[in-house]
């Protein structure tokens, strides 16, 4: 032992050992009190705390699988959100379907107010599709489905486009992979609706109306045409025919051609009578002429070759008109008077005289000589366009002179073509549309028309001025359709449920975009000029709201099972909390208590250490 060393006595020791005690007794309760806890660290107590660190860790997890749920089902809310708008777009979509259902007839105004509904619902088609793509969220789009794509094949559109008359030939809505042989026919034989060629018969005062002719291969068109009657009773008529921008004016029954007869020198003694006919005005074909001598009557009716020059068809002027019809009324007179007693000779260039014959003069041999004229009973028109239509017809002047003013109209008469495009897939279904089919029935048409199958819809553009060269040739080409890109889960969402990912859920995207992998909208065919073709936007309509309405169900199913996991999750991460509390929080009553007894204690510890050391300064009284 150290000379240096202090030594305590055994009672002082003992109760410095027990105040050292009380005092780390002290610092332990004091740093429960102010942790909370009665094990902070695995020496405090290993089972506990490693049991706890496991319940803690486990709850951490799930909070952070709550966040990543919450995520989730916002996603799946986004989705939804596009769903209902979508929704609203169809029924907007289904109501100008009614309205074009609602407006069938062949007018013009009609045709044009449907053609206007069917550009409406192209745009809402497109809508549709934007606000599907733009319903995503945090990189997950639940709307636009697998990826999966199919199209046409730019060679087979190329080769489409090849025949002379159709271009932007393509396949939309394209369900199913599908090949179409695609073929122009027919002879281009023109003709006219019967109905409305009677109803114009009726109507104009006209007979013998027919349409025909061959379409042109460089200027043709499916224009319908137009006959258009002017003027009033017993005064000029004007008829106006119109096919497309092109138009023919003839006038007739114009009541301007007259014939007069007048007395140029008068019977006496010595000298006979003289009377002259004169032909003026303007002459159309059909109109007569009327001499009439001592009550013996001469009616001759002008023909077309006094109107028109025999060789080039050019019309004959007024001048000429006029002498070749007094030429041939003076013959007409020449050949059936007396000669004994009538001659006829030419006068001036539009009339002639009849005389009393050389030796009959003297008023015993007067006579009395009249001229009269009237306009035609009929008049043959024929007009040519460009297109090659040829409208012909008679009108008739009684007819008109029924009519009065009612006949000043216009009808419209629906031009037939004898030509068809058509297009037949694999499964040997064929698709037409005909110039001959009456409007409202599958007619060819120019610009877009369209070809519904099942796997898809066939669509060209046709230009009537040249459709006519490959129809002569029976072009066939073939458009195709082929898978364009694989499908994939980009889409899909995958959502954890617990903390190992025994348990998870998959919610796989929906395509509720307008192309025949989703909702099947395809655009307006024909631009609604068929029943069929609105009907066939009404059926796609129907679809898509069936289609809609389970993608709604699926989503919602999902919904509520990642809402109630979450729910779950949120619950069971408090009992793993709680329970990881209850092994290592201290009871603060109790530790409060303990740390006021041992207070009390290192007191009296002070207090013994206090006693022991007067037990030592008692040997300081001996000296």
């Amino acid at each position: 032992m150290s000379t240096n060393d202090i030594q305590l006595t055994a009672g002082m020791r003992n109760n410095l050992l027990l105040l050292q005690k009380t005092n780390k007794q002290v610092e332990t309760i004091q740093t429960r009190l102010a942790t909370g806890n009665k094990v902070n660290s695995a020496l405090d107590g290993p089972a506990n705390f490693f049991a706890a660190k496991g319940l803690s860790t486990r709850a951490g997890d799930l909070s952070k699988l709550k966040e990543s749920m919450g995520q989730s089902i916002s996603t799946i809310q986004a989705g939804d959100k596009g769903i209902t708008a979508i929704s609203d777009l169809i029924e907007q979509a289904k109501g100008i379907t009614t309205s074009a259902l609602g407006n069938l007839a062949n007018t013009p105004e009609a045709i044009a107010s449907r053609k206007a509904l069917a550009e409406q619902f192209n745009r809402l088609k497109d809508q549709i599709d934007k606000i599907a793509r733009d319903s995503g969220y945090a990189g997950k789009n639940l709307l636009v489905g697998n990826g999966k794509t199919l199209d046409s094949t730019s060679e087979s559109r190329q080769a489409v486009n090849s025949i002379t008359g159709l271009s932007s030939s393509r396949v939309t809505n394209v369900v199913s992979t599908d090949t179409y042989s695609v073929k122009v026919t027919g002879t281009g034989e023109l003709s006219g609706d019967l109905e409305d060629i009677a109803k114009a018969e009726q109507e104009r005062g006209l007979s013998s109306l027919k349409i025909s002719g061959t379409l042109s291969s460089t200027a043709g068109n499916f224009s319908d045409v137009t006959i258009e009657m002017r003027g009033n009773v017993g005064r000029e008529r004007t008829v106006v025919v119109s096919e497309g921008s092109e138009s023919r004016t003839i006038k007739f029954f114009d009541n301007t051609q007259s014939a007069t007869a007048s007395l140029q020198t008068a019977g006496t003694s010595t000298v006979a009578q003289v009377s002259q006919i004169k032909i003026s005005g303007a002459i159309e074909e059909g109109d007569t002429f009327t001499a009439t001598v001592n009550g013996q009557s001469f009616t001759y009716k002008a023909t077309a070759a006094d109107l028109f020059d025999p060789g080039t068809g050019a019309d004959l002027d007024a001048s000429t008109r006029q002498a070749n019809v007094a030429d041939k009324l003076r013959d007409l007179v020449f050949a059936g008077l007396d000669t004994a007693k009538f001659t006829v000779g030419a006068t001036a260039a539009n009339g002639f005289t009849v005389s009393a014959a050389a030796g009959l003069s003297g008023t015993a041999n007067s006579f009395t000589v009249s001229a009269t004229t009237g306009n035609a009973a009929q008049k043959a028109i024929s007009v040519t366009f460009s297109s090659g239509t040829v409208v012909s017809f008679k009108v008739e002047a009684d007819a008109l002179a029924k009519l009065e003013n009612s006949a000043n109209k216009i009808s419209t008469i629906e031009k037939n073509v004898d030509l068809e495009v058509s297009a037949t897939n694999l499964n040997g279904v064929t698709v037409t549309r005909s110039g001959m089919n009456s409007r409202g029935n599958a007619k060819l048409s120019e610009g877009e028309n369209s070809l519904n199958f099942s796997s898809g819809t066939v669509r060209f553009d046709v230009d009537a001025s040249t459709l006519m060269q490959s129809a002569a040739l029976q072009s066939t080409q073939n458009l195709s359709t082929v898978q364009r890109t694989d499908a994939n889960t980009e889409n899909d969402l995958q959502v954890q449920l617990n903390e190992a990912n025994t348990s998870n859920i998959s919610v796989l995207s929906v395509n509720v975009q307008t192309d025949g992998q989703g909702l099947r909208i395809d655009y307006a065919q024909n631009n609604f000029l068929d029943r069929s073709d609105i009907e066939r936007a009404v059926d796609s309509l129907n679809y898509a709201t069936t289609t809609l309405r389970s993608a709604s169900q699926g989503l919602s199913t999902n919904l509520n099972i990642i809402q109630t996991r979450e729910s779950f999750t949120d619950e069971f991460s408090n009992v793993l909390t709680e329970g990881s509390n209850k092994l290592i929080q201290a009871d603060q009553n109790e530790e409060g208590a303990n740390l006021l007894l041992l207070q009390t204690r290192q007191q009296l510890g002070t207090i013994s250490l206090s006693l022991a050391n007067q037990a030592q300064q008692a040997i300081l009284r001996l000296f």
